[in-house]
C-alpha cells in the first residue's frame, strides 16, 4: 500500500472541466476537503481558488499542514493566515462573482467570506461540482477498482470468520481487518449532512430491517445512539438472512457491494426474494447505458419489482422506502448519478452502485448491490463475488 499522487494532468483536466460550466461565474472558492483533493491534490486544511479564466492559474492556500500539502499537490501552494486578506490574496475584483459549495459549507465560514470579499455575490456550485465529479479519468476508474479488489477480498472472507453465536460487530471487526490490511482507510466519505457512515453495514435476521435515518435502504441498531446504525451487539443465529454492505476504499477511492450469507438455509420465501433482487439488478444494469436517465432507470426497477410481485418490499416497507435503486461512488460514497426520480444522464465512465434489496421488518433483508462501470457498449460489473446467497 502506498499514498498514490495526483499528477498534474489529472488536476489540470478537472479544472478545465469545472471553468467550462463557470458561464457568468468570476471564480469557485472550494473549502470541503475532498473537494480541495480533487481539484488540487491535497486535502489539508485550507482553500482552492478556480478562476473562470482557463489561462489563469488556481490558487491553493493551506492553514495546516502547509508542509504536507506542498509535497502531494502538484500545484503552487501558499499559506492561508487569514481569510480577512481572501480578496487581495485571490486578486478577486469588486463586484465578482464567487461559486461556493452551499450544500456543505458551514455558515460561520460563509459569513467570513462574505465579510472579507464585501460586495461580491455568491452562488451555490455544489452541483455543478458534483456532476464533474461523477465522470472518472482513467486514473480514478483504476483506483476504484483497487477498492472493488479490496472490497472482494474483505466480503470473501466472511465464511472463514462467521460462527454461531458471535455478535454482528464481532464478525464486521474480523472483515474490517482485511480490509484495512489491503489499504481500506477505515472510514467512508458521505457528502449529505450529518450522514456520518461506518465502514459498512453488517447485520443478522431483524436487524438487518432495523430503521435508521441514513440515506440508505438499511439501517441496524448500531452500537450507540450516536452512531444508530451498522452492526449491534446482537448475536447471530442459524437460518437468518446476514447482510454485509460495505464501501471499499483505495487511496480516497470507493466501491460499493453488498452479499447475503447464512448459516444453514434460509427460509423459502427470503430465497425466493434474493432471486428477485438479482433480477431487478440484471433489469437495471442493462439499462446503465448512456443516454438513459436516472429516472427513467429507476422506474424500470420500479416496475421489475412490482412485475416480480414485490413492490412492497423492494427499497423498504412501504412508507419507508429509500427512494433509489442506486447511486454514483467516488472519492464520496453518495455521488452523482442517482438512480432515482431524478434527471441524471448516464454517460460512459459513471462509476455506479446498483442496490435492489428486499427488506422485510422483523424478518431480515435479502438483495444484492454491485459497482458497474458504464462504457459505450454497456456496464462493466467492477464486485466480481457470486451474487447467491453464501450458505456458511
Amino acid at each position: 500500500m502506498e499514498l498514490i499522487l495526483h499528477p498534474k494532468s489529472e488536476i489540470d483536466a478537472r479544472t478545465k472541466n469545472l471553468q467550462s460550466r463557470m458561464e457568468d461565474l468570476t471564480g469557485v472558492i472550494l473549502f470541503q476537503s475532498v473537494d480541495m483533493l480533487y481539484f488540487s491534490g491535497t486535502a489539508q486544511d485550507g482553500l482552492v481558488y478556480v478562476p473562470a479564466d482557463p489561462e489563469a492559474e488556481s490558487v491553493v492556500m493551506v492553514r495546516k499542514s502547509l508542509d504536507r500539502a506542498r509535497a502531494e499537490s502538484p500545484l503552487e501552494v501558499s499559506p492561508l493566515r487569514s481569510l480577512r486578506n481572501l480578496k487581495s490574496d485571490l486578486g478577486i475584483p469588486s463586484g465578482a462573482r464567487i461559486g461556493l459549495e452551499l450544500d456543505v459549507l458551514p455558515f460561520n465560514n460563509y459569513a467570513r467570506v462574505k465579510q472579507a470579499l464585501g460586495d461580491a455575490e455568491f452562488v451555490d456550485v455544489s452541483d455543478r461540482i458534483r456532476h464533474v465529479r461523477s465522470v472518472k479519468s482513467k486514473f480514478e476508474i483504476r483506483l476504484i477498482r483497487e477498492a472493488a479488489r479490496i472490497l472482494d477480498a474483505g466480503i470473501g472472507s466472511v465464511p472463514d470468520h462467521l460462527e454461531e453465536g458471535m455478535a454482528e460487530i464481532e464478525l464486521a471487526a474480523k472483515v474490517e481487518a482485511e480490509m484495512r490490511a489491503l489499504g481500506h482507510q477505515g472510514s467512508l466519505r458521505f457528502r449529505r449532512f450529518n450522514q456520518e457512515l461506518p465502514m459498512g453495514h453488517l447485520m443478522a435476521g431483524p436487524n438487518g430491517a432495523y430503521p435508521s435515518f441514513v440515506a440508505s435502504p438499511t439501517g441496524g441498531v448500531g452500537p450507540s445512539l450516536l452512531q444508530p446504525q451498522g452492526p449491534g451487539f446482537r448475536k447471530i443465529g442459524k437460518n437468518e438472512p446476514i447482510l454485509v454492505d460495505y464501501g471499499g476504499v483505495y487511496n480516497g477511492y470507493t466501491a460499493d457491494e453488498t452479499r447475503i450469507f447464512s448459516i444453514g438455509r434460509l427460509p423459502k420465501e427470503l430465497e425466493d426474494a434474493h432471486q428477485a433482487a438479482l433480477e431487478v439488478e440484471k433489469a437495471v444494469a442493462e439499462s446503465l447505458r448512456p443516454g438513459n436517465s436516472g429516472r427513467e432507470i429507476f422506474e424500470i426497477s420500479e416496475e421489475k419489482g412490482e412485475e416480480l410481485g414485490y413492490q412492497e418490499s423492494l427499497g423498504g416497507p412501504v412508507g419507508a422506502k429509500c427512494g433509489f435503486v442506486g447511486h454514483g461512488v467516488g472519492l464520496e460514497i453518495d455521488e452523482y448519478p442517482i438512480l432515482g426520480p431524478v434527471d441524471h444522464e448516464i454517460v460512459p465512465n459513471m462509476a455506479v452502485a446498483v442496490e435492489p434489496k428486499m427488506i422485510y421488518p422483523g424478518v431480515g433483508v435479502v438483495g444484492i448491490e454491485d459497482t458497474f462501470l458504464t462504457t459505450d457498449r454497456g456496464p462493466t460489473r467492477l464486485t466480481r463475488l457470486s451474487q447467491e446467497i453464501w450458505r456458511v
